[in-house]
């Protein structure tokens, strides 16, 4: 730190400098985030001085961050149950498997090494999860279509188990778990089944409006106890923005740390400072937008999916597996260097470690179709170039 401070103008316009470096909009294809809504970004300026933290001063904000949640909670089929923001999936992932660990214990479940059964796919936040937790993963293999199996995932159940995790939209396919299958089968093991839907949770029951076939995911869903949810990807809120939400209307007390500070409220969530902001950010967009406007953007997003796929097919590439919601992986030799070559000219896209040879790309909010058009002449290209390179070696 200087001793002397720099003016205004001048730190303003160092700040710019560096992020004039970040890659626009325009040209990222590989992130479930994308631009907030106007809303949001007006919004959250106007508390980005609040912290959920200290409710006996943030009292109105406090009042929205509950609201938040009432309304997540009826998007996803269950008004009486219960939950908080965090800070994003990571964090909503281990409130589940806190509380899920602390239900086995009180009914006299929790052995001295606990498991919870995921699929080979299950995100990878839960690595962290596991290792702060001291949870042992089960893991069952997707099937055919890359999803977890209900029938062998009730099977994988023992004594042991304290939570099934399902994913209703991986972050790496798009893919949405048989929850609906996976719910009876599980129902009645005494076992937690939480819901990875950071990804799919903004998407899903818009989509099923839209008359898409995709399986039901939510507190409907017979066995379902907890839900991850992701307002600042497919919700338009601003960064960070998540939420848990729970069956029961108690449920989220599970996991509690009180203060020991006089007056102030338990915590429910890892966070003790929270920026009120975020829950401002997206009472904004639920508020503003409301059903149909998620449904419109829902179905713009599915619209391009499909400009995306057919433009591909026409120019003859093999998709990985067919889509289901806004996520597209091609199949594609050498595809982390023709990744490099795209980063290199502007592009940002992504490829998976566990499946190298193939390409995701991510259509949200600001993917139209005049930007794949603009993509694939440069994929190509970029495909020629590794191709030569190849042949050179």
């Amino acid at each position: 730190m200087r001793d002397t401070g720099a003016s205004a103008s001048d730190v303003r316009r160092r700040i710019e400098a560096e992020l004039a470096d970040d890659v626009p909009w325009n040209r990222v294809l590989n992130s479930i985030c994308t631009e907030p809504h106007p809303l949001a970004v007006e919004m959250a300026s106007r508390a980005a001085h609040t912290n959920l933290g200290d409710v006996r001063i943030f009292r109105g904000t406090k009042r929205i961050e509950r609201e938040v949640v009432r309304l997540l909670l009826g998007l996803l089929g269950n008004p009486g149950g219960s939950g908080s923001l965090v800070s994003g999936g990571t964090e909503a992932n281990l409130v589940a498997m806190l509380v899920a660990r602390e239900t086995a214990r009180a009914r006299g479940r929790l052995t001295e090494r606990p498991e919870v059964v995921v699929s080979s796919t299950v995100h990878f936040s839960f690595t962290k999860v596991f290792r702060l937790l001291g949870l042992t993963p089960v893991v069952v293999p997707v099937d055919d279509d890359l999803r977890l199996p209900a029938k062998e995932t009730a099977r994988r159940i023992g004594e042991h188990t304290v939570a099934v995790v399902a994913t209703a939209g991986s972050s790496e396919f798009g893919v949405v778990d048989a929850v609906d299958e996976i719910g009876p089968a599980v129902a009645g093991r005494g076992v937690h089944l939480h819901v990875d839907a950071a990804t799919g949770g903004f998407i899903i029951p818009f989509a099923r409006e839209l008359g898409y076939g995709l399986p039901q995911f939510d507190f409907t869903v017979e066995g379902v106890d907890s839900i991850t949810i992701d307002p600042h990807k497919y919700g338009l809120a601003n960064v960070p923005a998540g939420a848990v939400l729970f069956r029961g209307s108690e449920d989220a007390g599970r996991f509690s740390v009180d203060s020991f500070f006089a007056g102030t409220p338990v915590h429910h969530t890892l966070l003790g400072t929270r920026p009120g902001a975020a829950a401002v950010s997206v009472y904004a967009v639920l508020e503003h937008l409301g059903r149909d406007g998620f449904r419109d953007l829902t179905r713009t997003n599915f619209e391009v999916t499909r400009y995306l796929v057919d433009s591909l097919r026409a120019a003859g590439y093999e998709l990985f597996a067919e889509p289901q919601l806004n996520i597209v992986v091609v199949k594609l030799p050498h595809a982390v260097r023709i990744s490099q070559l795209l980063e290199s000219r502007g592009w940002i896209v992504s490829t998976s470690k566990r499946f190298g040879e193939t390409l995701r790309l991510v259509v949200t909010r600001h993917v139209t179709r005049e930007m794949v058009d603009e993509f694939l002449p440069v994929l190509q290209q970029a495909c020629k170039d590794v191709t030569a390179e190849a042949a050179v070696s």
